[in-house]
């Protein structure tokens, strides 16, 4: 067994209390300064991180915008030119249907050709006839315009070319 352990039941002096007191709030006040500084040094680390990382993404933004423009003004001339180009497919997908109906092949040839077909008669329109030629139809009988035409005074014919 063992020995029995003498039992001093000294209580510290109050000097040493108070010693103990000072050095425990001092050692507190020591670590809790520690822990403020390292917060510290922790935000400030990060605000300098995201300040960077900021001002980075704010200068790849204005290297961007311009190009962005530049990019816009060309989608805008490939959209005119798209519309364009529709409505150029439009206009030669209708022609196409045309040219390759049966019912509109004849007139297509004569289009495209300059031929007519043998049922067509050319219209030549003629300002108006001159009053002499006209009368002379209307008032004289067949005879007389017979007459006048082996006499060679005036005919219809040499009427216009004048």
């Amino acid at each position: 067994m063992s020995l029995p352990q003498p039992n001093f039941d000294v209580e510290p002096s109050e000097k040493v209390l108070s010693l103990r007191r000072k050095r425990h709030k001092q050692y507190q006040h020591a670590q809790r300064t520690a822990r403020y500084r390292a917060l510290g040094w922790e935000l400030t680390g990060r605000l300098t991180v995201n300040l960077t990382l900021s001002l980075v993404a704010l200068a790849a933004l204005v290297k961007l915008v311009p190009y962005y423009q530049t990019q816009r003004q060309v989608l805008t001339e490939l959209e005119t030119s798209v519309e364009t180009l529709q409505a150029h497919n439009k206009r030669l997908r209708s022609d196409f249907t045309r040219y390759f109906d049966p019912a509109q092949t004849s007139q297509v040839l004569q289009e495209n050709g300059a031929r007519e077909s043998a049922k067509h008669v050319p219209i030549v329109w003629v300002d108006k006839l001159p009053q002499t030629v006209t009368e002379a139809q209307t008032n004289d009988s067949s005879d007389s315009a017979i007459e006048t035409e082996a006499a060679g005074d005036s005919t219809p014919e040499a009427d216009l070319l004048d």
